[in-house]
């Protein structure tokens, strides 16, 4: 529920986060909400986003990445989410925080983007998303399609997704992952990476996050319960699914960070990407 993310995740936030001192264990350990704004701000670095550029946010939420983009950057974004809820949330956020000029959010899909959007193909510098295109990897083809024909020649496709294993996926995965976090289908990384590629980008970075999202599940677990929070399945946030992001060839792995870019080639009909 919206009480849940706002207690757990942190406001506005419904992404995983980026813990800093798991690679420096001269930084204190954060807050889950403060690592979501890390890895907001690590995208954004990767992607080198900044005043001028155009972003498109696909599954944008509640909104507050997206207006963090636009805050730091000064970059118009338009973000996408299939929630009506979350579009108005989004709205209501961009406008309380001066950003509503530029940023917009329009409800519809990313597999098949709204008129409003898609009237603008080929006019953004980045595609962008955080945690979102996992509920629809057996749509992971078209996603990818409508992201690279909204970039414009030299754009970027900067994506935090989550994945599954290229392996046989166990019962106990699908019953304690799966099932609760509303997967039908989950591609491993070598899947993604190849339909990413088969679209026409090349990868220039690709980050296996694992311990982070080990690591934040950790947290969630321990908020989840102390407020007595439970899952879809009236399940709680136990141990049973801790263990599943700690280790084992059957985990669900924290993966990402896909940085991509677009050129055009004068060579032949298609593209070509440089990343």
């Amino acid at each position: 529920t919206g009480s849940a993310y706002k207690t757990c995740w942190g406001e506005g936030n419904i992404h995983f986060g980026y813990f800093e001192h798991l690679d420096d264990d001269k930084v204190p350990d954060s807050t889950f909400g403060q690592a979501a704004e890390v890895l907001t701000k690590k995208m954004i670095s990767l992607g080198k986003i900044k005043k001028g550029d155009k972003v498109l946010d696909l599954g944008s939420g509640y909104g507050k990445p997206a207006c963090d983009v636009a805050l730091t950057t000064k970059a118009e974004v338009w973000g996408v989410d299939l929630s009506e809820k979350h579009v108005d949330a989004a709205t209501k956020r961009a406008k309380s925080l001066g950003v509503d000029k530029t940023t917009h959010f329009v409800n519809g899909s990313f597999t098949s983007l709204p008129e409003q959007v898609a009237k603008q193909k080929g006019s953004f510098t980045h595609v962008w998303s955080q945690v979102a295109w996992c509920h629809a990897h057996s749509s992971l083809e078209t996603i990818l399609q409508q992201a690279y024909s909204s970039l414009q020649k030299g754009g970027m496709l900067v994506v935090n997704d989550f994945v599954g294993t290229d392996n046989k996926v166990e019962e106990k995965t699908k019953e304690h992952v799966w099932k609760r976090l509303h997967f039908e289908t989950l591609v491993g990384p070598k899947t993604w990476k190849k339909k990413v590629e088969e679209a026409g980008f090349t990868i220039m970075e690709y980050h296996d996050w694992s311990k982070h999202l080990a690591h934040g599940y950790s947290k969630l677990s321990g908020e989840a319960a102390k407020h007595g929070f439970k899952s879809a399945d009236g399940g709680g946030f136990d141990d049973k699914l801790q263990e599943f992001f700690r280790g084992g060839e059957d985990r669900a792995d924290w993966d990402e960070f896909l940085h991509c870019s677009e050129e055009m080639s004068h060579v032949s009909s298609g593209h070509r990407n440089r990343y």
